[in-house]
């Protein structure tokens, strides 16, 4: 007999810090592990000995926020964190919608690098986001499409990265590129 499936946690009614098991139930994660990932940068050893050049996806979004992490986050062996920050996250990698609920499509993804099913939203900004497959839809082309396009340099350079490291453009640099492309979608 298998055991039973624990609810979601719904963040937009949630008032107390989550623990990293809470962080995966939250955003729908398979284990705990990500979460944790998301806290602590990988080992110099794992780097090659290099420091980490971002800093971990949690932190960053604290920082945006303007919500410090106190030391019974960054010293604890048992971090919480902030509802507000794991909210942010959440909606910033596409793990949540702007409503802050799971993204359905995220349930199925699998291992691996992924990509967001809709737009994101930057936390210090509100900002949306939008990355090649958006833009690939739009355009009606495949993926990788877009990343050759990008290795020759004959497509509109991204605006930044997010907080895992993953490419994208506001909305306004896309519908740019779409109206030049006289595309009819706009994000």
């Amino acid at each position: 007999m298998s055991a039973p499936e624990q609810p979601d946690i719904d963040l937009t009614r949630r008032t107390e810090p989550l623990s990293f098991s809470e962080i995966a139930l939250a955003l729908g994660l398979s284990s705990r592990g990500t979460a944790h990932k998301w806290h602590k940068p990988p080992l110099q050893a794992a780097m090659g000995g290099k420091a980490p050049t971002n800093k971990p996806p949690l932190h960053a979004v604290a920082e945006a926020l303007k919500s410090p992490l106190g030391p019974e986050v960054l010293e604890s062996t048992r971090p919480r964190f902030p509802v507000e920050v794991v909210l942010a996250l959440g909606k910033a990698l596409g793990y949540l919608d702007a409503d802050g609920r799971i993204v359905e499509e995220i349930r199925t993804k699998g291992r691996g690098r992924w990509l967001p099913a809709a737009p994101t939203i930057d936390p210090a900004t509100k900002g949306r986001r939008v990355y090649i497959n958006h833009l690939a839809q739009a355009l009606g082309i495949r993926n990788e499409s877009v990343e050759q396009s990008l290795a020759r340099g004959t497509f509109t350079k991204p605006d930044g990265t997010d907080e895992i490291d993953r490419i994208f453009w506001w909305a306004a640099t896309a519908n740019t590129i779409l109206a030049n492309a006289k595309a009819p979608h706009r994000f």
